[in-house]
């Protein structure tokens, strides 16, 4: 047997799924122990094909039943993509009205704090007069103790406070 025979003998055919042994080669062996050998290989390799298609067939029963369920899967999956895209619109529904409750939570935030430091400027506003009339009235008694206290308040008070009131306005605005 020859070098060259026998690479040919081995050699693969280019196409997929076919033997491992090419009618080129097969057809080009001429010594009987080349031609035994091939065909052995192809014995084997039908032996191998055979084993593999009895699994596959072994297995259709398994696919067949498979498939039934996959087909009887259908309408339910038709039916849950309904209800996911039900889901999706309450949820971006709900995703707005949060959206919307917030900026209304924002909203009445900062009017709260807004009216907190109205009545704070107010309350200053009313001491700062309460401390001016307390020292007019204590000056005028010559009470001087009472007026320094008056003041001392006076001028412990928020300097805010003292702005609006020596400004003239009696309400601040917001």
């Amino acid at each position: 047997m020859s070098e060259t025979n026998s690479s040919v003998a081995m050699k693969r055919s280019a196409s997929a799924g076919s033997s491992a042994v090419s009618i080129d080669t097969i057809e080009s062996l001429t010594e009987l122990d080349e031609l035994e050998r091939v065909y052995q290989q192809l014995c084997e390799e039908e032996k191998q094909v055979d084993s593999e298609l009895e699994a596959l067939v072994s297995q259709r029963g398994n696919i067949e039943t498979k498939m039934l369920a996959l087909q009887r899967m259908g309408p339910n999956l038709q039916l849950i993509e309904g209800d996911a895209s039900q889901l999706s619109g309450m949820i971006t529904f709900t995703c707005s009205l949060a959206e919307n409750v917030s900026s209304k939570v924002r909203q009445l935030d900062l009017a709260k704090n807004r009216l907190y430091q109205a009545i704070q400027r107010a309350d200053d506003i009313l001491d700062l007069k309460f401390c001016t009339d307390g020292v007019q009235t204590a000056l005028r008694n010559e009470d001087y103790e009472q007026a320094a206290a008056h003041v001392h308040r006076y001028l412990s008070l928020d300097q805010r406070a003292w702005w609006y009131y020596s400004s003239g306005l009696h309400f601040p605005k917001i």
